[in-house]
């Protein structure tokens, strides 16, 4: 396995490549520098030896190096996509979990949801609407994208805010996978959560709202067609004076829905900050 590393020195950033190999006499691992690749800001692709440039660990350091200009960072982040696309297709979830783990290494997982899996995802529905992709592989991708989720640490990484959020989907939304990212997100970030999704009935959502009573209470709209049920939980759940916001594909930013804030898609950091100011 080779890695990207860096150190700074006298306040500048430089970098190496580096492998690591297992002595199996010291039951250890040593790292061992192939290159010298210089000031980290100025990296590109052509500085790796033509042989490591596909490795998955250095795509997903230079996709998240915050010290490249925007042009290099988007051709990694480009590189990145095209990568988890192929192997969710394929449902490979070791590389797709190898891929996911190395860009932790030098990144937050909300960055990795909005910059790599959220675009991922959006381009396979987009493609099985257009009658590119058969649905069969659509549920290969997405499953595969379900496990990766599910199986990455939800250990909170902050202490605990003592806030609950509980989040939902309308009746008749069968989109769970957005709600799994916002779970996981959430979780890390310190917040308890109670995930309902996805399509639960509105009795039984107000039935936990009474039973748990959430600080907010978060709904995910994927469809267009489930915006009326969604009205309808939101007109429920104000008889409860529940705090609400509505995020998702189906909704606009700025659109009046009964007393929910709706925040449309937003990535999230933003929607850290839109919760900070809600509870």
């Amino acid at each position: 396995m080779v890695y990207i590393r860096s150190k700074v020195v006298k306040g500048e950033s430089y970098s190496y490549l580096v492998k690591s190999n297992w002595d199996k006499k010291r039951k250890t691992s040593e790292q061992e520098t192939i290159k010298y690749l210089g000031r980290t800001a100025n990296i590109t692709l052509n500085d790796i030896p033509p042989e490591y440039r596909d490795s998955k660990s250095v795509l997903s350091y230079l996709a998240s190096n915050a010290e490249l200009d925007i042009k290099k960072r988007e051709d990694y982040l480009a590189s990145t996509r095209q990568n988890l696309l192929k192997f969710l297709l394929e449902g490979n979830f070791e590389d797709v979990t190898l891929l996911c783990r190395s860009f932790l290494n030098f990144s937050k997982i909300g960055y990795f949801f909005d910059e790599v899996l959220r675009p991922v995802m959006y381009e396979i529905g987009s493609l099985w609407k257009s009658k590119q992709l058969d649905v069969g592989a659509e549920h290969i991708a997405t499953n595969t994208a379900m496990r990766l989720i599910e199986g990455l640490a939800i250990t909170p990484k902050v202490k605990s805010r003592g806030k609950t959020i509980l989040i939902c989907t309308p009746n008749g939304e069968h989109h769970l996978l957005p709600c799994i990212m916002i779970e996981t997100f959430l979780s890390q970030n310190g917040y308890k959560i109670i995930n309902l999704s996805p399509s639960a009935p509105t009795k039984s959502i107000i039935s936990q709202v009474l039973e748990s009573k959430p600080d907010l209470v978060l709904i995910s709209i994927t469809l267009p067609d489930n915006i009326n049920s969604a009205k309808r939980l939101v007109g429920e759940l104000k008889e409860l004076k529940s705090p609400v916001l509505i995020g998702g594909q189906a909704v606009q930013e700025g659109k009046k829905f009964g007393h929910a804030q709706v925040m449309g898609s937003p990535t999230m950091l933003e929607l850290m900050k839109i919760i900070k100011n809600k509870v």
